[in-house]
This record gives C-alpha cells, sequence and structure tokens, in this order.
C-alpha cells in the first residue's frame, strides 16, 4: 500500500483542498497530486474528485468508503511506531496559541513531564483556525484555543472562562483608579487584540468602529514589548496580568464598569480520537482539570 498516498488522502479530506493539504504536509501541491494519483493507481479507483474550477474538492463515493479504512491504517501505523520505541507507552501532541501555551498550559505540561508512566510530549504553538485543521487531520491529539469554529470531525468543549482587565501605562504621579468608564481611555493609544468575535462586537459598541485603529497586535508579549507612553492600554485576559506586570513593570491593571464578554477557552478533539492516544487523553484531562479548579473563578460554562 502506498503510504504516502493514505496519508495525503487524510490530508485532502479533512482540508478539502490541495493547497491547505500541501500546507498541511510542508509539500507542494505537485506532490499533493503525485501521491494522490499514486493511491488511485495502486487500488483502481478515484478516491478524490478534483475537478477544474471547484474551489473546494471532495471525496468520490469510493473515497467515503475508504476513509474510515485510511484513518484505521494511520492509527494501526502510530501504535506501530509507538511499539518500536521502549517505554513510549503514553504519547500525546497537544496544541494552542502563544496566549494559552504560555500562560494557561505550562503547570498542566509541567505535571504531565512528570507523570509515571511518563507521557512523551509534543507541544505545537500556532494561531486557532491551524489547531482546528491539525486536530481535524489527527495531527494533534487535542488542543486548546479561545476562538470557536466548525469542523466536520472536532468536538469543540468550552472549558473555562474568565474575564478582562485593562493594563495601561499612567501619568506620572497619577492616582490610580480600581476601575474606569471606557470614556476615560483614549481609542487612539489603544493596543488591540482581537480575542473573540465577541470581543470584537462589544469594542465596537463601546468605541467608534469607524475609526482606525492606530495599533493591533496579536499577542500580549509584543504589546508589553511596545507600550511605553502614558496613556497607552490594552485589554488583557485576568490571568495574563503577572505576564503583563514582569514584562512591564510600569504598568497598572484596573476593570471597567462596562465589561466585555468573558474569554473562553475551548479543548479540541477529535470525533473519533486514537485508540493509541486514548490513555494519554484521559491523563491530559485529569490534569487540565486540576489546573482549571487551581485557577478558580468561572469553571462552570452555561
Amino acid at each position: 500500500m502506498h503510504e504516502k498516498g493514505i496519508e495525503t488522502f487524510l490530508a485532502v479530506a479533512m482540508s478539502r483542498t490541495l493547497g491547505k493539504a500541501a500546507e498541511l504536509l510542508s509539500v507542494t501541491q505537485s506532490t499533493i497530486s503525485y501521491n494522490l494519483n499514486e493511491l488511485e493507481n495502486d487500488m483502481g479507483m478515484i478516491l478524490v474528485d478534483r475537478q477544474k474550477g471547484m474551489k473546494s474538492i471532495k471525496l468520490t463515493p469510493a473515497g467515503e468508503s475508504f476513509l474510515p479504512l485510511a484513518l484505521k491504517w494511520q492509527e494501526i501505523s502510530r501504535e506501530i511506531a509507538n511499539a518500536r520505541t521502549p517505554g513510549s507507552a503514553y504519547s500525546l501532541a497537544v496544541g494552542g496559541s502563544e496566549s494559552v501555551n504560555c500562560r494557561l498550559l505550562p503547570p498542566v505540561y509541567g505535571a504531565l513531564l512528570e507523570h509515571e508512566p511518563p507521557v512523551y510530549l509534543r507541544i505545537v504553538t500556532d494561531p486557532s483556525d491551524m489547531m482546528y485543521q491539525a486536530v481535524e487531520s489527527r495531527a494533534l491529539d487535542a488542543a486548546i484555543v479561545i476562538h470557536e469554529e466548525s469542523a466536520r470531525y472536532v468536538q469543540m468543549e468550552p472549558i473555562y472562562r474568565e474575564g478582562f482587565i485593562v493594563a495601561r501605562i499612567p501619568n506620572d504621579g497619577e492616582e490610580t483608579a480600581e476601575y474606569l468608564r471606557p470614556t476615560d481611555l483614549d481609542q487612539g493609544m489603544e493596543f488591540y487584540i482581537e480575542w473573540s468575535g465577541g470581543y470584537r462586537l462589544w469594542h465596537d459598541h463601546i468605541w467608534d468602529p469607524m475609526k482606525t485603529l492606530k495599533v493591533k497586535v496579536d499577542s500580549i508579549k509584543l504589546a508589553t514589548l511596545l507600550m511605553r507612553r502614558p496613556g497607552q492600554w490594552c485589554m488583557i485576559p485576568e490571568s495574563a496580568r503577572a505576564q503583563f506586570m514582569s514584562e512591564q513593570p510600569r504598568a497598572v491593571f484596573c476593570r471597567l464598569h462596562e465589561t466585555p464578554p468573558d474569554i473562553i477557552y475551548y479543548k479540541l478533539t477529535h470525533r473519533h480520537p486514537k485508540t493509541s492516544s486514548a490513555a494519554a487523553l484521559a491523563i491530559f484531562d485529569e490534569v487540565l482539570k486540576r489546573r482549571i479548579t487551581e485557577l478558580g473563578g468561572k469553571t462552570g460554562i452555561k
């Protein structure tokens, strides 16, 4: 059986485009086409309908029938690979955004590294949209994200929520207040992070959506590096206070009277997880629950 062809077929089946499949496997589109052709020739049937002009491709009836077998082949292949490595009974591939991996999950990763029997970890840091693709293609066993999307084979579970605070650079001699009103903040001095669609709607309701934002950043780390002038500010999750304070000692923190919607963290897993990952996923769930309990606050998602 053409092993690269099956891997390519699975990537195409999950991503539904040759381009995304090529990105997922870090190969060229011509390699994707070649591997598919080799697999189809080997099997004597067409698995993927890839007519010109189609924005996305779809599986043929033969491809739909072959998909469960291909997934099973992938699982067995990984089990065989694990069996060849002594002591690798538990292995887990986990992903998250920079803010998740650097703020929420380090205690989880630390506990997994100390676990007996050992859990062999592969940790990936990427944007949320890439996490969905990676879980759907089984490149990751689990991921924690803050953006809600729809994916055919991904199971999404809300696991934790927290509120926001304002981090800002005060004026010299300023007496800081515990609460501020949005009108107390200069929109032109904001370092904007788009935390979610709900957050964007709230922001547009509070401040003028027609006004061009002067600075948009995609991480708290970047905001701490760039915020220097008095009056500059950024909305951050409550759990980011310690990180922000250590990286920008001049910052002060307060809450808004009109608060944005909470940030919600979602755990992503495949709807049909690999049997070989079941034990490691159970350990991950147990450690993750302990971490959420330690954080306190709003652990119940309604």
